[in-house]
Parts: C-alpha cells; sequence; structure tokens
C-alpha cells in the first residue's frame, strides 16, 4: 500500500518515458523546483492572511458593527483592484514565456511598460473612489450603523491601493521570472509593521491617538507604502540578465508589448469583472442579512480564506513554470508540474477540512467573542471543509491555464459560474428559501465545484499547451 502510494506521487507515474520530449528530472528535483516558487507564494499570501485576522481579531474586539465596517470595504477593494489583477495575470504568463525563450530585453519591456500603465489607469481610478467612497460603500449594502466609521477606513485603504496596485504588477513580474522569495520577504516586513500599527492607533497605546477602525485603515496604508518600496528596491538593481528596471530595454509603450498584454490580458480583465460582480453580488446580498451575519461570514471567509492562500501559491507555481516549460517547448514538463500541483492541491484540501471541522470553533473564537456571531460561523464549519477540496484543486488547474495564456477559457466559465449561478442560487438559498447565511456558503460550495470541473476539463482536453503569447 505505502509503495503504490509512493508511486502515484513519482514522476514515472505522472510523467511516463513514452510521454516525454527529452531529459526529466527525478521526482525530487520537480518537486524541489516546483515547491521552490510555490512555497514562498504561499507563506506570503498565508502571512498576508495570518495578519488579516489579527487585523480582524483587534477590530472584532470594538463589536461586530466594527467588525463589519472593515469587512464591507472588502468587494469595493477588490473591484477597484480588478484591472491590476488582469494586467498582474497577463504578466506573469508573458513573462515566464519570455524568461523560458531567452528574451531578456522582451521580459523588462513587459516590466517597465506594465507599471507605466499601472499609473496611469490608477491615479485618476483611485482619486474618483475617494471622492465617492460613502456612495460606493452604500452601494455595496453598508448599514446607517456602521457608515460612518466604514467611510473612515475606506479613505485610507483607497490611498493604500496606489502602493497595492504597484506592488501587485511587480509581483506577478517576479512571479513570471520565478523569484518569489523576495515577494515573501517584502510582505513578512509590510505585514508585521501592519501588525504592531493596528495595535498602537486601534487602541490608542502610549501616546498614539486611539483611532479605533480608522486606525487599521493608517496602518494598511503605511504598510502598504513600505511593501511597494522594498519591491521597488528589488527590481532597481543591476542585473545584466535578471529583471530589472536598470536594463536599457524601452519604459515607451511598443504596439508589439501591448498587444500581447491585450491579448491575455483582455481576457482576465473578462475574468475578473464576472468574478467581481459575481462576489459584489454575493456580498450585497449577505450584507442584506444584517450585521450579525456578516460579521460571521467575514471571520469564516477570512480562515477559507487563510487556506485559500495555499492554494493561490501552488497557482502562481503552476503558472510559472507552465509559462516557462512552454518557452522552452517543453509541455510534457508543464504536464508534470500540473500533476505535482494537484497533488499537494489535494493535500491542502484534506488538511483545510480536518482544520475546519476538529478545530474550527475554537479558531473563529480568536476573531471575536460575541455569542451570536461565534454560534453562526460555527454552524458554517462543515461546509467549509467539503468546499475546501474544489477551492484547492479549482486553483491549481486554472493557474496552468494562466501560465499557458488561456485566460479566454477561464473568462468564459467565470462568466457562468461566478457571474450567473452564485447569484441567482444565493438569492435563492438565502431569501427565497430563507436559508440565510447558511445558504450563502452552500452556494460558494457550488460555485467552486462547478469551476473545478470546468478548469479540470480543459486542462485534460490539451489545449492549453498550444496557446501563442
Amino acid at each position: 500500500m505505502i509503495e503504490r502510494f509512493k508511486r502515484w506521487f513519482s514522476v514515472d507515474f505522472m510523467l511516463p518515458v513514452n510521454d516525454r520530449l527529452g531529459p526529466v528530472g527525478t521526482t525530487r528535483e520537480l518537486y524541489s523546483k516546483y515547491l521552490k516558487i510555490a512555497w514562498p507564494a504561499t507563506l506570503q499570501g498565508l502571512m498576508l492572511q495570518v495578519m488579516t485576522a489579527i487585523d480582524l481579531a483587534m477590530v472584532g474586539a470594538l463589536g461586530a458593527s466594527a467588525l463589519a465596517s472593515v469587512g464591507i470595504m472588502g468587494q469595493p477593494e477588490m473591484v477597484i483592484l480588478l484591472v491590476c489583477r488582469a494586467l498582474s495575470i497577463a504578466i506573469t504568463a508573458i513573462i515566464a514565456r519570455r524568461h523560458g525563450e531567452g528574451d531578456i530585453d522582451g521580459m523588462n519591456a513587459v516590466l517597465k511598460q506594465s507599471i507605466l500603465l499601472n499609473f496611469l489607469i490608477y491615479i485618476p481610478l483611485l482619486l474618483l473612489s475617494f471622492l465617492n467612497v460613502e456612495s460606493i460603500l452604500r452601494f455595496t449594502g453598508a448599514e446607517d450603523s456602521y457608515i460612518e466609521t466604514a467611510v473612515w477606513y475606506g479613505r485610507f485603504i483607497v490611498i493604500s491601493l496606489l502602493f497595492q496596485s504597484f506592488s501587485q504588477v511587480v509581483g506577478a513580474a517576479l512571479i513570471g521570472y520565478g523569484n518569489t522569495k523576495v515577494i515573501f520577504k517584502a510582505n513578512v516586513v509590510g505585514n508585521i509593521l501592519n501588525t504592531i500599527l493596528n495595535f498602537f492607533l486601534i487602541y490608542g497605546i502610549g501616546f498614539f491617538p486611539e483611532l479605533g477602525v480608522m486606525g487599521a485603515g493608517v496602518s494598511t496604508m503605511i504598510s502598504s507604502a513600505v511593501i511597494a518600496l522594498l519591491l521597488l528596491r528589488t527590481i532597481s538593481q543591476s542585473m545584466p540578465d535578471g529583471l530589472t528596471l536598470l536594463h536599457p530595454s524601452k519604459w515607451r509603450f511598443e504596439r508589439t508589448v501591448l498587444h500581447t498584454m491585450y491579448h491575455v490580458g483582455g481576457s482576465s480583465l473578462g475574468e475578473q469583472f464576472f468574478e467581481r460582480f459575481g462576489m459584489y453580488t454575493y456580498t450585497m446580498i449577505v450584507a442584506s442579512l444584517g450585521a450579525v451575519p456578516l460579521a460571521a461570514h467575514y471571520v469564516c471567509m477570512n480562515l477559507m480564506d487563510i487556506f485559500y492562500y495555499f492554494a493561490m501559491g501552488l497557482g502562481f507555481a503552476g503558472a510559472s513554470h507552465t509559462g516557462q516549460s512552454l518557452g522552452h517547448k517543453r509541455p510534457d514538463i508543464a504536464r508534470a508540474y500540473a500533476s505535482i500541483g494537484a497533488r499537494i492541491g489535494l493535500f491542502v484540501g484534506i488538511s483545510s477540512a480536518i482544520i475546519f471541522v476538529g478545530f474550527g470553533d475554537m479558531l473563529i473564537q480568536f476573531y471575536t467573542r460575541e455569542n451570536e456571531v461565534v454560534l453562526m460561523a460555527i454552524s458554517l464549519l462543515g461546509i467549509m471543509g467539503v468546499a475546501a477540496f474544489p477551492q484547492a484543486l479549482q486553483q491549481v488547474y486554472a493557474g496552468v491555464l494562466k501560465g499557458a495564456g488561456d485566460t479566454y477559457y477561464i473568462m468564459k466559465y467565470s462568466l457562468l459560474s461566478v457571474a450567473i449561478i452564485r447569484p441567482i442560487v444565493t438569492y435563492v438559498l438565502c431569501i427565497t428559501l430563507e436559508l440565510g447565511l447558511t445558504g450563502a456558503w452552500l452556494s460558494l460550495c457550488i460555485d467552486q465545484s462547478i469551476r473545478f470541473v470546468c478548469a479540470y476539463a480543459r486542462y485534460m482536453s490539451g489545449k492549453w499547451q498550444h496557446r501563442i503569447i
């Protein structure tokens, strides 16, 4: 039994000799190369979520309304970053492919022009958002009981998004290049700083003013700026064959670079739009249930997101290795890395389910001690355990498709599952059938399962191997 299990994890099982197009490393070597990219990306996301959990715990001590004030800004923040995230998917795929092809000039041209494009988009967008924070939050579903504190928090978050969008673009480039370690280090520094500042600014320790929820926003703004500066320092170093702003490639926009970004990023923008539309609608339905269900929802989402970022790290590794392998004309190795990601993703899903079902009640009480919120959140743990499996696996296979530049297909199933099916099912279960928050989480589980099936079906078809970017 043990030998059969070990064989299932081996490269000889994942990529038989007859399917190989050239030399392939050992099982240990392939897993090591995969984890070299996956672990820093995973730990970066995990660190971000742990620090967010600490933020929520600190804010949660102020009550359910304070927790809702922070949580309600989540979806507007994601919508504002929609263009940046779409651009980042294209950047990772293109730079990974150029790196695999050995095109150093093309790789650095993409880095420079994507940074410039990001600022041209986000400076006016964030100015407009800053001036209309209250309207945005009311549209999202914010209630009068906490709208004032939510607006103050939201203003600082909007400012922080300028730094976050820059970090997102540079981070995407570094992922495509295969250097995720520096992203992790920058986020460790920034998030530790965020936690320390939260402690002083939320509660007014020492000579610091007691800012409450607004203090959490100020801390996020400062820490986001620090992360951006650390990443800027990384790409400002002299590296003749590396990813650097000092390379003599052009800052001026080039038709070929913009065309490639549009070719890959346009579909990613559609995917991000449909996903945000679906999630925004989803959040509005949950927010209509009241402050206590909304607080319980955000506690559970934060717990779920901790393991989501484990899976997202696998997706980043899959995207990077897929792009580089296709650049080397080795789709067989790309398939091997996808199989490695799926096996690790399955382990992540099992671990998540065990933790949610076995220890979830203790974790929930870390966020808040309000009895109503705790009891409502605990009732969702079983659904969270089931949803952990498709969530992990769909990230792995979607990462492979993104790394290959097969983003149009992802856009299509995002439209179907996230933008159409999920809001409808959520409304029917939450409102029509009066299942409340339980209905919302059943809808989430259904959506994740559909996306996993779609991504896996596309991967098995093999069409992604033939995409040209």
